[in-house]
């Protein structure tokens, strides 16, 4: 992970494991002159795949995705952090950026290498970026908040490595399980299902189309058009073919009708 500075305030800071001061003074490790920056205004936090940013003073305001941190608050790739006037993004080391017509700089996400997508209930459809870790329960502060009574306050978390998915049961009430099993951790793989109570998710990348979804458009019958609905082949046969014949007969009786009746004039006033 990375923090950047979309305003020029900082070179871009790589953020291994470790601790990082930042502030207005010289023995910050991430200085920024700002009159709205403490001496030393935050601290932010990296241990493995987990970053926080904390403040040993209310007074210190600093923000994450709007949300004033008081004491201590977790930051995820994508969150947005401002310190006084200082805005900061934390972003993927391999996220890059563009520049726009107006050139004015904006971030390019890069994209998350694995997705859940909701196969059932009320999450159906619903999709959700794996980066780092990531926990999944009825707590509204949990990353993916799935609010269903059977499932736990913190019920599972998933951590994205460099070798690909791990799913950590939390001592759910109902348990976790990978393609039908129960499990306390195992790995996750594109195709695998995660099953919490009874809300069920599928591992897949980015772009990867809903199998459910898909299997339903290919069995739903082709809608025919009013036309098809209602013609009728001309050499069909049985009714069609009757049909035609009547059509002959009538045009034929016009004609003959129309003959007559102009002979029977031509009589009259030749008499």
């Amino acid at each position: 992970m990375k923090l950047h500075f979309p305003h020029g305030d900082h070179a871009d800071v790589d953020l291994q494991s470790g601790q990082y001061t930042l502030g207005s003074s010289e023995q910050a490790d991430i200085r920024i002159e700002d009159k709205g920056l403490g001496s030393i205004h935050a601290t932010i936090t990296v241990d493995g795949s987990d970053c926080s940013v904390s403040v040993d003073n209310e007074a210190r305001l600093i923000s994450v995705n709007g949300k004033l941190v008081k004491s201590s608050k977790e930051v995820r790739e994508g969150d947005l952090l401002i310190a006084a006037q200082v805005h900061m993004k934390a972003m993927p080391s391999g996220a890059v950026e563009e520049e726009e017509d107006d050139n004015r700089t904006r971030v390019r996400m890069a994209l998350p290498k694995f997705i859940l997508r909701g196969v059932s209930g009320a999450y159906f459809g619903k999709t959700y970026p794996l980066r780092g870790s990531t926990i999944i329960g009825r707590h509204s502060e949990c990353h993916i908040c799935v609010n269903a009574d059977g499932i736990s306050r913190k019920h599972a978390q998933i951590d994205a490595e460099a070798t690909g998915l791990v799913v950590t049961d939390l001592g759910s009430s109902n348990g976790t399980f990978v393609n039908g099993k129960k499990v306390e951790k195992a790995d996750l793989s594109v195709g695998d299902e995660l099953k919490l109570d009874n809300i069920r998710f599928l591992v897949q990348t980015p772009g990867m189309t809903d199998p459910a979804l898909e299997g339903a458009s290919k069995d739903k019958p082709a809608k025919s058009s009013p036309t098809a609905q209602h013609a009728v082949p001309a050499d069909s046969g049985g009714g069609g073919g009757m049909l035609k014949w009547v059509i002959t007969i009538l045009v034929l009786g016009g004609a003959v009708a129309g003959a007559w009746k102009m002979g029977y004039l031509n009589g009259l006033l030749g008499g």
